[in-house]
This record gives structure tokens, sequence and C-alpha cells, in this order.
């Protein structure tokens, strides 16, 4: 009897676990498809349900983390989420899966931008770093560039910080900024007519406002008019406000579309030729004051990378011609968008994720010069800030602009800005590309770029050449300089530069090829010295991995992740500082239990060869080793 008992009740507990599994594995499927279309809001509060019942699960914290992060005012409540979701991330981790308690890496990312939104650069930078150190492969930060920019941001923000741009300030009011998400404000040419978004949330409304008696006129919503959808944003006006620009999702299609404004009322949208939509994305646009060129958006084959900047001439039909890259100067390998053209078609705004920057997208203008575009400029702090900065629309050739800004709790209001050009931003760009004469190799901490200023005789900051680019930028201020470029084994070379008050130009570039010091004597590794520890940092941790000698491998093998130099091997963990001139990572293997310590990860062969012979001259023992590593099969 009793024994009937017991299994009832057994067998109720497991219908009740089975009915709340089923019934929380719903409420992440909502949660997804919420996320999956950036709607941050709506999926955040399906996800601290989740996290109230599966309280150790890392990729439930790293979803909460990455929401906070993207809704306005919130951004500082992602840090804690995020700093648990790091203590359980992998490079394989399926964040789609229910089942999933890993976060993927990128919980490091998110926790390193967030560090970087809330000014906490110190911290964000340590995070980067260690993001880079869990690198596995070729599968695993194929954004690492970009991590490198934003690294660089977090390095010359404070030079922005301390050297702020004055301007005023003017809020458009309540009969303008209507909702709580007032945006991407478009005014006409002749500053008499203004088309905005209200945001609300899963839908967006499009207001038009005219200018009467030098007082904008209560809005109009004119969403109907335009054909009643409501995944519309504004994008700009043409000069006298009887054209209206928009971009339109379109399923997470990207296009833009025009509309016509006749006899008091707009016309339905149109979609624009095939020279500016295409299967790709197309995010925004600005016409000329005079009717015949088009500025846009689109990450279309043939670019620099993400979002670029084109410009498309309108040929004698009337119709748009075809699309022109504007060139390296203005476009880098990230995402440029906003784009803005003045009325005296003399300056363009935007905003891009690369160039000089303080993190996310900032704006920039860049001055014509006949053809050919200068390089661009950055606005400078607080119109740009550590995080995602656009839609700078100008007035008055840039004198002026209308901009949407944080005003209160989750809130955004129009403002009429007018620039102090007395006040404007007096800081100049000292950039580069540092190459070794000797070898293509990727650069560590051990190559070094010293900036010396001569009127404070003391060095002002140290920097370091991109890993992969050997890129590296200094943002300064009027001043005497000397730049050494250091390298282990190589000859320093010291530069010198003055950089006046009236500079000819916004940056310098100082390109530098460091070349092997032939009187270069390694000290030699002594491996008894090696320090052994309780544990290794789990950052450093690579496992579900297999290591095998290139020659028992088939580097044919799909499987195949990277190949390896292998600098020590042992059953015990140790520091793993003792390893100069190398970034070590540590391969754990169950079945032998040894402790592999390997640097590099090279898709190549013969990369990971040239490797060993400059750890070898470096002072290494001759008997390094090539690994292949291969993934491990479950």
């Amino acid at each position: 009897m009793h024994k009937t008992i017991l299994f009832f009740i057994i067998l109720l507990a497991s219908f009740t676990v089975d009915a709340q599994y089923e019934e929380l594995r719903e409420i992440f499927v909502e949660a997804e498809s919420h996320y999956l279309f950036d709607e941050y809001e709506l999926a955040n509060p399906l996800y601290l349900i989740l996290e109230e019942y599966m309280a150790d699960n890392a990729n439930i914290k790293f979803k909460i983390g990455n929401c906070y992060l993207h809704i306005p005012n919130e951004k500082n409540k992602a840090i804690p989420y995020l700093k648990q979701a790091v203590e359980n991330a992998s490079y394989d981790a399926n964040p789609d899966s229910f089942r999933e308690k890993r976060a993927p890496l990128e919980a490091y990312f998110a926790l390193a931008s967030a560090y970087r939104i809330n000014y906490e650069f110190d911290k964000a930078l340590n995070i980067y770093a260690k993001l880079k150190s869990l690198s596995s492969g070729k599968e695993v930060l194929k954004n690492a560039d970009y991590i490198d920019q934003q690294i660089n941001a977090c390095r010359t923000v404070m030079a922005f910080v301390d050297n702020p741009v004055e301007f005023n300030k003017q809020n458009l009011g309540p009969d303008i900024n209507v909702g709580s998400m007032d945006l991407n404000p478009a005014v006409s040419g002749d500053g008499n007519s203004l088309v905005y978004t209200e945001n609300r949330g899963l839908e967006n409304r499009i207001y038009h406002s005219r200018k009467e008696g030098g007082k904008w006129e209560k809005p109009v919503d004119i969403t109907d008019h335009l054909g009643g959808e409501t995944d519309m944003t504004s994008s700009c006006l043409n000069m006298d406000g009887t054209e209206l620009y928009l971009y339109k999702t379109d399923d997470y299609d990207g296009n833009i579309y025009m509309s016509s404004y006749s006899n008091g009322t707009w016309s339905v949208i149109e979609k624009l030729n095939r020279n500016i939509n295409t299967k790709f994305y197309e995010s925004h646009a600005c016409i000329s004051s005079d009717g015949s060129r088009l500025y846009f958006t689109s990450n279309r084959e043939g670019g620099e990378g993400g979002l670029d900047i084109y410009v498309s001439e309108k040929n004698t039909k009337g119709e748009w011609g075809t699309a022109i890259h504007l060139g390296p100067e203005i476009n880098t390998t990230y995402n440029e968008n906003t784009p803005f053209i003045t009325r005296d078609d003399s300056k363009l705004f935007f905003s891009s994720e690369g160039h000089t920057n303080m993190g996310g997208y900032d704006i920039f203008y860049s001055k014509r010069r006949g053809i050919k575009w200068g390089s661009p400029f950055n606005l400078g702090f607080p119109l740009n800030t550590p995080d995602d900065d656009l839609f700078f629309q100008p007035y008055n050739n840039g004198k002026a602009a209308y901009y949407s800004m944080l005003e209160g709790y989750k809130d955004k209001d129009i403002f009429y800005l007018v620039m102090n050009e007395k006040q404007s931003v007096s800081t100049y760009e000292i950039k580069g590309i540092v190459s070794l004469s000797d070898t293509i190799r990727e650069f560590n901490d051990s190559y070094k770029i010293i900036l010396y200023s001569k009127s404070l005789q003391d060095t002002l900051d140290v920097g370091y050449p991109n890993k992969s680019t050997g890129f590296y930028s200094f943002i300064v201020k009027p001043d005497e300089y000397s730049l050494t470029y250091e390298g282990v084994s190589y000859i320093s070379v010291t530069e010198e530069i003055t950089i006046h008050q009236d500079h000819l130009t916004k940056e310098e570039i100082i390109n530098v090829t460091l070349e092997p010091d032939p009187n270069f004597v390694a000290e030699k590794l002594d491996y008894s010295k090696v320090k052994v520890i309780d544990a290794i940092d789990s950052s450093l941790l690579v496992t579900d991995v297999i290591v095998k000698d290139v020659s028992d491998s088939d580097s044919t093998d799909e499987d195949v992740l990277y190949y390896t130099v292998q600098v020590l091997a042992l059953h015990n963990p140790v520091d793993v500082t003792f390893f100069k001139h190398a970034e070590v990572s540590v391969v754990y293997n169950k079945e032998d239990k040894f402790y592999r310590y390997t640097t590099g990860k090279y898709l190549k062969k013969n990369d990971a060869y040239r490797r060993k012979d400059e750890l070898i001259r470096l002072g290494y023992p001759d008997d390094l080793f090539i690994k292949t590593v291969f993934r491990e099969k479950k």
C-alpha cells in the first residue's frame, strides 16, 4: 500500500516538473522571438522570469545583460548580470538553445561594452584583453579588429572628455516632443519643415510640423498618409520640404522610400529604384540642396565592409543613377550610417564605428576638397559619447543642428543646437602603421609606441600596434612631441613632430618600419625557474579540443581549428607570466592530464613554423613543437 502511494507521488512530481519545464521553454521561445528582432524591452521581462527559476543559467544572465545594454538609461543594469555570465562562458555555447547553461564568449564583449559606456575604461580594457586571449581558432573572434577598435577608443576617449566642445541647446518643447522617444529629426534646407519619428516600442509614428512666425506648429501624425505601416523612420527632407525620404525595415531587408508633399498632404511612399535599393541592406538617405545627388548607406558587395556611404546622381530622366562609393577616406571596414550633406555642399556629416572615436558610433564631418573628401573630424565630447551616437542633422551649413538627446529617464527629446565655433575642439590625431621588415607576423604587447611631450618633459601615453594591422593612433593637443617605436629584438625608431594651434590638417600620418637588431642576443629561458601554481585562470584554459603532432594529423581535416606552437607540456599548472614575448593559452587534455602551454593560432602550418623560429631567436629552447588542434568530437 505504502509503495503504491509513493509511486503515485513520484509520478505526480514528474508530471509537475515536466509541465514546468515546458512552460519555461515556451517563455524562452517567446523571449527569443523578441530578442531576434531587437525588441529588447519586450524580451527582457521574459528573461527575468526565467532567471527566477534558472538562477545558475549563465546564458539567461547574458541575455538579460545584453537587453539592458540596448535599453536607454538602463545600460548600467547590464553589468552585474554580464559579470555573472562570463563566469561560465564558452566558445562553443549555443545561446539559442533552451538547454544551454553556458553563455557565449560574446558575453565578454557585452561586459566590456557596458563598462565602456559607463566610463569605466580600465575595467573595459581588462575584459577586452581577456576576450582576445580566449580566441580558439578561425570560428571565434571574427570581429577581432573591431575589438581592437574599441580598445583604442577606451585609450583615447579621455583626450576628448578633457577638452569638451561647447554648444547651446534648446529643447523644441512639448508640442514637438510628443512621446518618450522622439527621434530622427529631418529638417528641410530652408528650415521651415520638420519630420521626425516617435518610437512606441513595436511601432513608429511619423510626425510633420511647419514653422510659422519662427515657431514650430503643433505636429501632425502623417503615418497613415504615408501608407500606414509602422516600420518606417524619417531620413531626410529636400530643400523646400516637399520630398520626404524614409527608411523602412521591410522584414529586415532595409530599403529607402520617398513621399511627396502636395496640396497639404503627403503621398503614399514609393520605393526608390534598384540603383539605390538592392538585395542587400540600405539604412538611410539624404538629398543635396539642389536635388541632384542622393547620399545613402548600404552594405552591398564591393564596399570597405559593413555599411558604407554611397552617392547617386540624378540623370536627365529624373532617375537615380549608378551608386558611387565615397572611398576609404570616409568609409572604413566598420559601419558608417546616417550621412547628411550641408546646404552649401561643403561638409558631409555622418556617424561611424571606425576612424578615431570613443566607442560605438561617433559623429564626424568631412570637408569637400574638390572631387575628394578630407579626413573625417570627430565632433568631440559630449556630442559624442562612449555609446552609439547617430543622426546628427546639420543646419546652417553645420553651424547648428537638430539632434535627439537623452532628457531624463528613458526619454529622448529633439533639440536645436548652436555650435560655439570659438570653443571648437583643438585636438589632432597622430596615426600610422608599424611594420616589421623581416616578417608579417602579428604584434603583441612587447611592441609599443611611447608618446613624449617636450613641453611637459613627460611621457603622455603608451600605445600598442593593432595585433593584425599594426595600426596605432594618439589624440593630442598642440605641442612638440617625440614618438619612440620599440619592439623586442628590433632597433628602436624615434620620430619628432610639432602640432601647432593652427595646424593645416587634423591628422598627421607617421608610418614606421622596424629593422631587426643584429646585435640582439636573447636571454635563454630557464625552464627550471617556472613557478607551479594551484590552478590556471579559466580565461586562459582551452578545453573540448584535441591536440596532435603535425606528423600525426591530417591538415586537410575539416575539424582542424588551427596550428599552434607548444612551448611546454606538464602535468602541473604553472604561472604563464613566465613565458616572455608570447600570449599563452593552456590546452588541458583530460585523458593524459597534460597542460599544454601554446602560443598562436594559425590557419597555415608555415605560419606556425615561422613563429617557432622567432621564439627560438627570442630565447626559447630549440625543441619547440608544432601542434595541430582539432575540435573534440562529441
